[in-house]
C-alpha cells in the first residue's frame, strides 16, 4: 500500500511539473507557408528575411538576407508597423524564431517565422531562386 501512495504521488508531482513547464513556454509567433502565400496572393506589402548566416543556394523569390548580426542596423530605418516574416532552413526553425524574438523586443510586432522555412515555402508554391536572381 505503501508502494502505491509513493507512486502515486510520484505520478501527480510528475504531471504537474510537466505542465508547469508547458504553461511558462511563450506562443512562437509563426505563420504558415500557406498563409504566407495567401497573404502574398492578395497584394500584401511583407517583408521576408531569409535568417541564415549563409545562404547557400536558394532564397525566396523577393527575400532578402538579414542575419541575426546585421538585424540591428538593418531595422534602424524601417517602420515598426511593417509585416516581417523570417525564415532559415534549421530544423525548428531556431534562427527565423531569434530573428524574431530580437524583432519583438525592437518593436516590430507584426513578425513572424515562417514554420518550417524554406522548404514549406517551397511546397506552398512560393518562389525559390538562386540567390542573384532574387
Amino acid at each position: 500500500m505503501r508502494f502505491r501512495n509513493v507512486m502515486v504521488a510520484a505520478i501527480v508531482i510528475t504531471l504537474s511539473c510537466a505542465a508547469l513547464a508547458a504553461s511558462r513556454v511563450p506562443d512562437k509567433p509563426q505563420i504558415t507557408a500557406a498563409q504566407l502565400k495567401e497573404r502574398l496572393d492578395k497584394g500584401e506589402k511583407i517583408t521576408i528575411i531569409d535568417a541564415r548566416h549563409d545562404v547557400g543556394g536558394q532564397i525566396v523569390k523577393g527575400a532578402i538576407h538579414v542575419p541575426m548580426d546585421d538585424l540591428e542596423v538593418w531595422a534602424k530605418d524601417i517602420d515598426k508597423n511593417a509585416m516581417i516574416v523570417t525564415y532559415c532552413t534549421c530544423p525548428h526553425d531556431e534562427a527565423a524564431d531569434a530573428e524574431v524574438v530580437k524583432l519583438r523586443q525592437m518593436g516590430f510586432k507584426h513578425s513572424f517565422a515562417l514554420s518550417g522555412g524554406l522548404e514549406a515555402a517551397r511546397i506552398a508554391g512560393l518562389e525559390v531562386v538562386a540567390p542573384a536572381d532574387k
